[in-house]
């Protein structure tokens, strides 16, 4: 996998897909459509906070400014050591952020219910890039 250069911008359509408690793993996915050839997923791992909307036009992910920082700092969020604080946008202002340990992308040729790609190796082949940060 490469390391991901900020912002990450993609112009798709994403979907709040999953989310497991138990791992605190958090999945953004782009499916195949008639427009896409390929599906894309945006996952986070060690999640501690974040706020989201269920449905993206398009998504720019980037590490937060130091005034965001600052912005959610004073509304509670912390940002423990060794997580990163992560900002969505998109058409929506104020789109939301993600508190994780660490930020993963891959686009691969995979259908709409199968597992992503990024937790499971033995599906990088059918990866077309892949990406990661933290």
């Amino acid at each position: 996998m490469l390391a991901i250069e900020f912002p990450l911008r993609m112009d798709r359509q994403f979907q709040l897909w999953s989310y497991q408690v138990s791992h605190r793993v958090l999945l953004l996915r782009s499916n195949i459509t008639r427009d896409a050839t390929s599906r894309i997923d945006l996952m986070f791992r060690s999640v501690s906070a974040m706020e989201l909307r269920s449905r993206y036009e398009w998504i720019s992910v980037d590490l937060a400014s130091d005034s965001r920082r600052e912005q959610l700092s004073s509304l509670g969020v912390e940002v423990a050591a060794g997580a990163h604080l992560f900002s969505i946008e998109s058409a929506f202002p104020g789109a939301g952020y993600v508190v994780a340990g660490s930020f993963y992308y891959a686009e691969d040729d995979m259908d709409y219910g199968q597992p992503s790609s990024i937790d499971h190796p033995e599906l990088a082949h059918r990866q077309i890039s892949a990406g990661e940060f933290g």
